[in-house]
């Protein structure tokens, strides 16, 4: 019974060791890489913009306003982009995108897991959703998105 207990305390003192080291490279690498969460065109991380420029992604006609790498390791491959003149969810490769002014209407909800999800209608009946991190500054993205789209309206007017 001794030796038994013996092992049991050894190996839970090996488990919890191990644990700690994971805990510890873990948090060493996650704060090692790019920094998430939105980004406006002021705090762009350059991996970003070099996705974006050597995907064509834009058009030479319109500006980043609002970018968000969805990606856990952040290397731009489903972001949602937002420019001067529309929305755009990239995901492997492909763009669907909305024009901002073709938007009819933009839903938001906060979700305990989901974070912020962003819904956003066009005229057509199409509709992107995003999805934003809890803690990744979906209001933020929110705001400029509206803006945007105020904007657009704005000038039809």
């Amino acid at each position: 019974m001794k030796k038994f207990l013996l092992f049991g305390c050894i190996g839970c003192g090996a488990l919890i060791l191990i644990i700690t080291i994971a805990a510890i490279v873990g948090a060493v690498w996650l704060f090692s890489g790019h920094e998430g969460g939105v980004q406006l065109p002021n705090s762009m991380e350059k991996y970003a913009l070099n996705y974006i420029k050597d995907n064509k992604i834009l058009d030479n006609s319109e500006e980043l306003l609002a970018y968000y790498d969805v990606t856990v390791s952040l290397n731009g491959t489903e972001a949602a982009i937002l420019t001067t003149k529309r929305i755009i969810y990239h995901k492997d490769g492909n763009n669907d995108s909305i024009n901002l002014s073709d938007i009819e209407d933009i839903r938001h909800r906060k979700e305990a897991l989901a974070g912020d999800v962003i819904e956003i209608f066009s005229t057509a009946g199409k509709t992107i959703k995003i999805e934003i991190a809890p803690l990744n500054q979906g209001q933020t993205f929110l705001n400029v998105l509206t803006n945007a789209w105020e904007k657009s309206k704005k000038k039809a007017t």
